[in-house]
C-alpha cells in the first residue's frame, strides 16, 4: 500500500521567521465509508510523519531487505499454524486480541510470524510489524518499537493516518516519552478518535524475548495487555517468542485469559512431516542443479534413508534442517562430500544444532582469527569492512575469513554508493547463543574478558585514526557496550584520556551513559583522578539543567579564556575567514570555545583543563 500522506493544502502560506522557514497549512482529510472529516492542522517545519520516520527501525518491519532471504514458510509448511492465526485474524474484538506463539529455538516461530505479516499485509489488515534482534542498535531495545507502528498504521490506514500525525505535532518529543505515554498518545487516543477500522488492524511482534531485558519485556508486556483490556480499541497483537517463565507469568495468568490466547508451536509429528517435505524438496533441487554443472550423483542421492536420519536428527526444529541444506550446498564443494560431513556426526548427541555448527566452524582455518571476527559481531553492529578497521588487520580479511559461514551468516555487499552500515546478519538467534555459552561452544565460545578488552582498545585507536569507512556513533555506541561488560583495569585508563573517544562519546552519547561510564569507573579499587574529572567534566557539558542563577556575562568569560590563549584566537579567526570568507566577533569566536569542538582542542594541543579553571562547565 502507498505511504500515507497528507492531502492536497488549502491555504498554505509560507513564510520566514528568522532563519527558519515555517509553513502553515490547512488540510482536509477524506475518511473511509463516504465520510468527510476536515482537520485543521499547523505544521511548522517538519510533519508528523516526518518526525515518525527518524524514530523509527526500517529494518524491524516484515519487508525489510535487510531480513535474511525468503525468511517466510517454506511452501506447503505449517499449514495448520497459519490456519489457525488465520480464523484468530478474523474474530471479533472482543475475543482473545493477543495471541501468544512461543516454542523452542529453531522451531520455525520467526517464519511464521513473517508469512503471516506477509498474508495480513497482502489482505490489508497489517496494522505493522516489529521483529526484533538481540545486540542490535535498532532492533534491540524498545524505543524504537511504538513509533515504528505507528507510522506503518498510519501508512495502511489513511483514516487514522490525520490522528497519528495531529498527536505528533502536538508533542513534537512524544517519541522520546515513556513506553506507556507512547502507547497512549500514538496508538490509543489516535483509534479512538478514528471511525472504526475494517477490518481491524493487526500487529505482529516477533522476538520479545530479544528485546533487552526481562523487566522490559515484562513491562511492555502488561503495557499492551492493559491497552486491549481498558481502551477497548479494536485491534488484534500477535506475539512470538520462546517460551521463557517471565512471559508465561504474564501471558498465562488467570486473569489475562480472556485476553490472551497460547499456543505452544511442538515437535509433533506435523513438524516431523513439514521437515521432511522440506529436505526432499531442496535435496532434490541440490541433485538437479549440480547434476547440471556436471557433478555425478547417484540418481537417488540422498536416498530416503538419509533423508529420515537427518529428520530424527532435527529434533523437529527447521533450523537444524535449514542449516544443513545451507551447508550441503555449496557451490565450490561436492555436495556428496559436504552431506558425508554432516552424517558423521554422533547420531545419538543430545545437542545435533551444537554438533552442526561446531562442525561448520572448525571448516575455517586461522582460529584466534574467526574468534576475534566473531566476537566483533556479537558485540557491535559493524559491517566486514569497519570490522577489518577496529581489530586492526588487513582490509578484506573479515571478508575472507566469513566466506566458509554463509550457512550460519549472511554478509551484504560491499558498499560503494552509499555510507549505510549493514552489519553481518546471524541467521538465527541461537548461532549467537552458541557463540556466547562456553558449555555449548567450548573452545569456539567468544565471551572471553581478553576478547573484550582487545575490542575497546581497538576501537579507541581507531576513533583515534579517523578513518573512514568509519560511522562513528555506531563505533561509539558499540565502544560503550563493550566497556561495561568488563571491568575497569589499568590497561584501559589510558583509553578513557585519549581526547578523541571523550569527542565522539560527547558527540554521540546520552548524559545517562557518561554517568554511567563515572559509575563503571568507581568499580575499581583506585580510579585516576584526572580520569574521573575528566568523564565528569563532559558529564556536566552535556547537564545543561546545572546552569547557576546569575552566571558570569559571556564577554567575561570570552575575556579569560581568550586572554589565557592568544594562539586560540588567532586560530579560530583563520579558521573562519576561510570557512566564510569574512571574520567573525570575538564575542562569536568565544561562543566556539564555550561549546567547544573536542577535536579542534587536540588540533591545537590544548585539553580540557584550558577551559576548567574559568568554570566555563558551569554556564553552559
Amino acid at each position: 500500500m502507498p505511504l500515507y500522506q497528507p492531502p492536497q493544502r488549502d491555504n498554505a502560506v509560507s513564510r520566514n521567521e528568522g532563519d527558519n522557514p515555517v509553513h502553515i497549512q490547512n488540510s482536509t482529510f477524506n475518511s473511509v465509508a463516504g465520510n468527510m472529516n476536515v482537520s485543521h492542522t499547523t505544521n511548522v517545519g517538519e510533519s508528523g510523519l516526518d518526525i515518525l520516520l527518524r524514530a523509527l527501525c526500517e529494518d524491524a518491519m516484515h519487508d525489510s531487505a535487510v531480513r535474511p532471504p525468503d525468511p517466510s514458510c517454506y511452501p506447503g509448511t505449517r499449514n495448520a499454524i497459519l490456519e489457525r492465526l488465520d480464523q484468530w485474524s478474523f474474530e471479533q474484538p472482543d475475543d482473545s486480541r493477543i495471541f501468544w506463539l512461543h516454542g523452542c529455538a529453531g522451531i520455525g516461530k520467526s517464519a511464521i510470524a513473517q508469512q503471516f505479516a506477509a498474508s495480513c499485509h497482502a489482505r490489508g489488515q497489517l496494522g505493522g510489524s516489529f521483529f526484533w534482534k538481540r545486540g542490535d542498535a535498532g532492533r534491540g531495545h524498545w524505543r524504537n518499537l511504538v513509533p515504528t507502528l505507528a507510522y506503518q498504521v498510519a501508512a495502511s490506514f489513511p483514516a487514522i493516518g490525520p490522528m497519528i500525525q495531529g498527536a505528533i505535532e502536538t508533542d513534537r518529543l512524544v517519541a522520546n516519552k515513556s513506553m506507556r505515554l507512547q502507547l497512549e498518545k500514538l496508538i490509543v487516543l489516535p483509534f479512538k478518535e478514528a471511525p472504526i477500522l475494517r477490518p481491524h488492524p493487526i500487529f505482529v511482534l516477533d522476538g520479545l524475548d530479544e528485546c533487552e531485558d526481562h523487566a522490559i519485556q515484562t513491562m511492555l508486556l502488561q503495557s499492551l495487555i492493559d491497552v486491549v483490556r481498558s481502551r477497548r480499541i479494536h485491534i488484534h497483537i500477535l506475539i512470538c517468542s520462546r517460551s521463557e517463565p517471565h512471559l508465561r507469568e504474564v501471558l498465562e495468568a488467570s486473569e489475562n485469559s480472556n485476553i490472551c490466547c497460547c499456543y505452544q508451536i511442538r515437535s509433533d509429528a506435523y513438524a516431523y512431516a513439514d521437515i521432511t517435505r522440506y529436505l526432499t524438496d531442496e535435496f532434490t533441487r541440490i541433485h538437479r542443479v549440480h547434476k547440471s554443472r556436471g557433478v555425478p550423483l547417484d540418481d537417488d542421492w540422498p536416498g530416503e534413508a538419509v533423508i529420515k536420519q537427518l529428520v530424527e536428527q532435527s529434533s523437529g526444529t527447521f533450523i537444524y534442517a535449514s542449516t544443513i541444506v545451507r551447508y550441503v550446498d555449496e557451490d565450490h564443494s561436492h555436495p556428496a562430500d559436504r552431506l558425508d560431513e554432516v552424517l558423521r556426526l554422533d547420531p545419538s548427541s543430545t545437542t545435533p544444532l551444537d554438533d552442526l555448527y561446531t562442525q561448520i566452524l572448525s571448516g575455517i582455518p586461522a582460529k584466534p582469527l574467526l574468534l576475534r571476527v566473531l566476537h566483533a559481531i556479537v558485540e557491535t553492529t559493524l559491517d566486514p569492512e569497519q570490522i577489518d578497521i577496529v581489530l586492526h588487520i588487513r582490509r578484506g580479511t573479515s571478508r575472507i575469513t566469513l566466506g566458509g559461514l554463509h550457512p550460519l551468516l549472511q554478509l551484504a555487499p560491499v558498499r560503494i554508493f552509499d555510507d549505510r552500515i549493514r552489519p553481518v546478519q546471524m541467521l538465527h538467534a541461537s548461532f549467537r547463543d552458541f557463540l556466547v555459552d562456553p558449555q555449548r561452544s567450548s573452545g569456539f565460545c567468544v565471551s572471553g574478558e581478553d576478547l573484550r578488552i582487545a575490542l575497546v582498545r581497538g576501537i579507541a585507536c581507531a576513533l583515534e585514526s579517523g578513518l573512514q569507512p568509519l560511522n562513528f556513533s555506531i563505533i561509539t555506541s558499540s565502544f560503550l557496550r563493550t566497556l561495561f561488560r568488563i571491568p575497569p583495569t589499568e590497561s584501559l585508563f589510558p583509553v578513557l584520556r585519549n581526547i578523541h573517544v571523550q569527542h565522539h562519546a560527547y558527540r554521540h552519547s546520552y548524559e545517562a551513559e557518561t554517568g554511567a561510564i563515572l559509575t563503571w569507573l568507581q568499580r575499581h579499587s583506585y580510579p585516576p583522578s584526572d580520569v574521573v574529572e575528566i568523564w565528569a567534566d563532559l558529564r556536566r557539558l552535556q547537564n545543561r539543567s546545572e546552569l547557576p542563577r546569575n552566571p558570569p556575562r559571556n564577554e567575561e568569560i570570552f575575556a579569560q579564556v581568550l586572554s589565557a590563549n592568544p594562539a586560540l584566537l588567532s586560530v579560530l579567526r583563520i579558521a573562519f575567514a576561510f570557512a566564510q570568507g569574512g571574520y567573525l566577533s570575538d564575542a562569536k569566536l568565544g561562543l566556539m570555545v564555550l561549546q567547544p569542538d573536542i577535536m579542534a582542542l587536540d588540533l591545537l594541543g590544548l585539553t580540557w583543563e584550558v577551559l576548567r579553571p574559568f568554570q566555563v562547565f558551569q554556564i553552559l
